[in-house]
């Protein structure tokens, strides 16, 4: 979450110096509801005093109007493909919802839907 609030705050950045107009705040979606309670909660408690700087980063963020943080639930993150293993079902879903189609072989993942397969192969 923190790297991602520094790169909306760099591209914020970018954009004043090219004049580009942007909405603030930027929504940020994340699956885990304890980190997104932890940055918006601005008292630490015990559990959470092993929390450093990126906690601070994405607090103060937060709290100027750069980001705004919703929750998302676990099968509908998207960068999940990137990140973790995932089950074939999961794995078909997500590159379904991505637009993302295997062109080199539908035998490998089955990705591809039969209709996919003839055109790809037809052309």
């Amino acid at each position: 979450m923190a790297t991602v609030t520094c790169e909306i705050q760099w591209l914020t950045y970018l954009f004043q110096d090219f004049k580009v107009p942007f909405e603030q705040p930027s929504l940020l979606y994340y699956d885990n509801d304890s980190a997104r309670y932890i940055a918006a909660n601005p008292v630490f408690h015990e559990h959470t005093k092993h929390i450093e700087i990126d906690c601070h980063v994405v607090r103060e963020k937060l709290k100027k109007g750069l980001i705004h943080l919703l929750s998302i639930s676990t099968t509908e993150q998207l960068a999940d493909i990137y990140t973790k293993t995932l089950s074939s079902q999961s794995f078909k879903n997500i590159c379904s919802k991505l637009g993302l189609i295997n062109v080199c072989s539908p035998a490998c993942g089955e990705v591809l839907k039969d209709t996919d397969t003839r055109v790809i192969e037809g052309s």
